[in-house]
């Protein structure tokens, strides 16, 4: 499967950061002009630790659980306020896969 359709494929996504220890899920989401980002609460302890440019380890879910979940190198594309379109108390964190770094399935199909 190309890269592009995977991206189309997984429904959330999860990633630790280690300061200050947050273990964070969120389901993904895309728009015209985002192909694929999160919402993050405003008042997240994660804002803090998220900035344009950073690459974050995450995981990523497909919606069809028996392909098993896979760690990709995410770049954090960008951070927008998201009340122009609707969400009020949130932040779009624009995500980027960087398909240049590693790819690995994480568990086993249960």
């Amino acid at each position: 499967m190309e890269l592009k359709e995977k991206t189309a494929a997984y429904t959330s996504a999860e990633f630790r950061l280690d300061s200050p220890g947050i273990f964070f899920q969120f389901k993904l989401r895309t728009m015209a002009e985002e192909p694929m980002f999160a919402l993050v609460n405003k008042e997240s302890k994660a804002m803090g630790s998220l900035t344009p440019g950073d690459l974050i380890p995450m995981i990523y879910h497909f919606g069809d659980k028996t392909i098993p979940a896979e760690q990709r190198i995410t770049r954090i594309k960008s951070v927008r306020d998201g009340s122009r379109i609707g969400y009020e108390d949130y932040y779009i964190v624009a995500l980027e896969i960087n398909e240049n770094l590693y790819e690995r399935p994480i568990k086993e199909a249960q």
